[in-house]
């Protein structure tokens, strides 16, 4: 693992999920982010978008949990979310992907995933998110 992600692993709301315990971290948190490095020796986006979701962490302390998807799982569990890319962050609601980012992309595209998924389970936020109810 590289130290990239092992510093994620280390954050409070992280944490390692395999597929045998996929059901009861989705049970336990109506909203998480499910990230899918994909292979970072051969392909080291997935650590960009570590770092990307680190901050997300980190900014949504509290209120975000990250289930990093044990390597070994990501085959099995990427039709689960609909992914069909990696790196991709799949953003969950209620055990179903909201949304989900591939790849790097901007920050902003990260974040305002983060505040739709976030702002679905608070009407009062739902109705300032994008300006519009």
């Amino acid at each position: 693992m590289s130290e990239i992600i092992e510093g994620l692993v280390a954050q409070p709301g992280c944490e390692i999920v395999r597929q045998a315990d996929l059901e009861a971290f989705l049970a336990h948190h109506p909203r998480a982010l499910v990230f899918f490095t994909g292979d970072t020796v051969s392909r080291p986006e997935g650590l960009d978008v570590a770092v990307v979701v680190r901050e997300m962490l980190a900014k949504y302390s509290g209120r975000l949990v990250v289930g990093l998807v044990d390597r070994r799982d990501e085959g099995a569990l990427m039709p689960r979310f609909g992914v069909v890319v990696l790196p991709a962050v799949a953003y969950v609601r209620d055990g179903q992907a909201a949304e989900v980012v591939a790849r790097m992309r901007d920050w902003p595209v990260f974040l305002q995933a983060c505040e739709r998924l976030l702002a679905a389970g608070d009407p009062l936020a739902s109705t300032s998110v994008g300006g519009h109810a």
